[in-house]
């Protein structure tokens, strides 16, 4: 059996979508660590990101108070992820991402 050649790097293909995008937000679901650099990739891009979640971490807090991002301190709605251009679930709770991404899909099979 050859070795293991150990974890493979993952990369974050966050930087691909960096496009503006100044009529569509890109929401991203989440308050902890992986939801802040998503979002923080995101806001590069000069498009709005909205964040949805009753709690966040430093770094989404620090992104807030930089008016990088705006935050919602709830879960989003199917109305909100109508208005979004790109949901990033990053909940760290995979039942509840999954249920987000369950979501955006019915909300896009609706927008056709």
């Amino acid at each position: 059996m050859p070795p293991n050649p150990g974890p493979r790097a993952v990369r974050d293909r966050t930087r691909l979508l960096a496009f503006p995008r100044p009529d569509r937000a890109a929401v991203v679901v989440g308050g902890g660590a992986l939801a802040a650099r998503r979002a923080a990739h995101l806001t590069r891009s000069r498009t709005p990101v909205v964040v949805f979640s009753p709690t966040l971490c430093d770094d989404v807090f620090d992104l807030l108070v930089e008016h990088l991002v705006t935050w919602e301190n709830r879960w989003p709605t199917p109305r909100d992820l109508r208005r979004a251009w790109l949901v990033h679930a990053a909940t760290g709770d995979a039942q509840l991402d999954a249920r987000v991404c369950a979501m955006a899909a019915r909300v896009r099979e609706q927008r056709g």
